[in-house]
C-alpha cells in the first residue's frame, strides 16, 4: 500500500511538473517591453501570437520588417511568412513629434504604396484555411497607440498599442488587436 502511495504521489508530481511548465499564456511569447531600440515587435491578433518572421522563421528580417520614418510620419509593416496562416499588421502614425497617446482613425487599408491619410490608421490580415485571408480595418477611436519613448536623434521609437478592427467587407465581424508592444532602431531596419 505504501508503494502504491509512493508511486501515486510521485506520478502526480511529474504530471504538475510538466504542466506546470508547458506555460500556454501568450504574452510569454511575446518580446519583452523595452525602449532601448531592440528593434523588437508583437502583439496578440484575435488570440494569436504575431511576430515578424520570414518564410526561414528567421525574426526581423529585412524587408519583413519595416520601420519608415519620414516627415513626422512612421510606417509599422510586420508579417508572419513561416508559420502556416502567418498573420500581417500595417500601422501608420501621423505627425508624430513626441511621446503621449496616439487615437486610431478610420483605416482605408492602404499601405505606403500609395496615398496615406493624415491620421493615424491600422490593418491587419489575417489568414486561415478556411475562410483564406481578411483584411480587418481600424475606425475612429477604435484604439491607441502609446509612445513611451521617442528619440530622433538616436532613431528609436518604442510604445504599446491595443485596438478593435472590422472587417473590410463585414463590418459586424470585429477582432481584438491586443498587447501590442514595439521597441524599434529605424535606423537599422
Amino acid at each position: 500500500m505504501k508503494t502504491l502511495f509512493l508511486k501515486t504521489a510521485l506520478l502526480l508530481a511529474v504530471v504538475t511538473f510538466f504542466n506546470c511548465s508547458n506555460n500556454d499564456d501568450p504574452q510569454d511569447q511575446l518580446p519583452p517591453i523595452t525602449q532601448t531600440g531592440a528593434n523588437t515587435f508583437g502583439c496578440i491578433i484575435n488570440g494569436e501570437i504575431l511576430t515578424p518572421k520570414d518564410g526561414r522563421g528567421v525574426p526581423q528580417a529585412k524587408g519583413l520588417f519595416v520601420a519608415h520614418y519620414s516627415n513626422n510620419n512612421i510606417v509599422f509593416d510586420v508579417g508572419n511568412f513561416k508559420d502556416d496562416n502567418g498573420d500581417s499588421i500595417y500601422i501608420y502614425i501621423y505627425n508624430l513629434t513626441s511621446i503621449g497617446t496616439y487615437s486610431f482613425g478610420l483605416s482605408t487599408g492602404q499601405s505606403i504604396s500609395t496615398f496615406e491619410p493624415d491620421f493615424n490608421h491600422c490593418w491587419t490580415r489575417t489568414f486561415d484555411t478556411t475562410t483564406g485571408g481578411k483584411k480587418y480595418l481600424s475606425n475612429i477611436n477604435s484604439g491607441t497607440i502609446i509612445i513611451t519613448r521617442f528619440d530622433p536623434i538616436n532613431f528609436i521609437i518604442s510604445g504599446t498599442f491595443e485596438l478593435t478592427t472590422f472587417e473590410e467587407n463585414d463590418p459586424n465581424n470585429t477582432i481584438e488587436i491586443t498587447d501590442g508592444r514595439f521597441d524599434i532602431n529605424w535606423s537599422t531596419i
